[in-house]
């Protein structure tokens, strides 16, 4: 296996799933670099980046993460050329939506070994079908879009939804977990 360890790695995303990261990241003295919409620093993060330098955050990492909402600016986000950005030891893991990647453009990158491995927990299409070779290449892990299941997840929702109407409420129109 390859550790983290003083690794660098990239996150895609800047919401409670890239600050969990963070968090965790952090006990493996990680360099991280968050790639997100606006540049405002995140605690644990050594850089952030806007989504239009994607590629100036790829070419190093050890493990790129993608944890963003699907927008209209996000899916493809990861490209032939976001891909071809990665050395090739790099691994790539998706717990965000599966749009967010060209699933062509991985699939042709995994064959051709231009990176070492894929974790999947989300897929253009899910059930990712049958057919897909997904499912065959021996560096790609799929897991059932289930990384963000756990037994506090509903509790965790309503806090949220609760928290939310109590500010809509007072009228105030700024909301917890909101994509701009």
């Amino acid at each position: 296996g390859t550790s983290l360890y003083d690794r660098p790695v990239t996150i895609l995303g800047g919401g409670g799933i890239t600050e969990e990261l963070l968090r965790q990241l952090a006990l493996y003295r990680c360099e991280v670099t968050v790639v997100r919409r606006r540049p405002e620093p995140l605690d644990g993060a050594a850089r952030v980046l806007t989504t239009d330098r994607l590629h100036d955050a790829l070419p190093g990492a050890q493990v790129v993460f993608v944890a963003l909402a699907l927008t209209p600016e996000t899916t493809g986000l990861m490209s032939a050329a976001a891909f071809a950005a990665m050395k090739p030891s790099a691994m790539f893991v998706n717990v965000a939506r599966g749009k967010v990647a060209d699933e062509a453009a991985l699939i042709a990158t995994m064959k051709a070994g231009k990176i070492a491995a894929a974790a999947l927990d989300v897929t253009v299409e899910e059930p990712l079908p049958e057919a897909s070779p997904l499912w065959t290449m021996p560096d790609v892990f799929i897991t059932p879009h289930t990384a963000g299941e756990t037994r506090a997840y509903e509790d965790n929702v309503l806090d949220i939804l609760m928290e939310n109407l109590a500010r809509l409420w007072k009228g105030d129109q700024v909301l917890r977990n909101q994509v701009l």
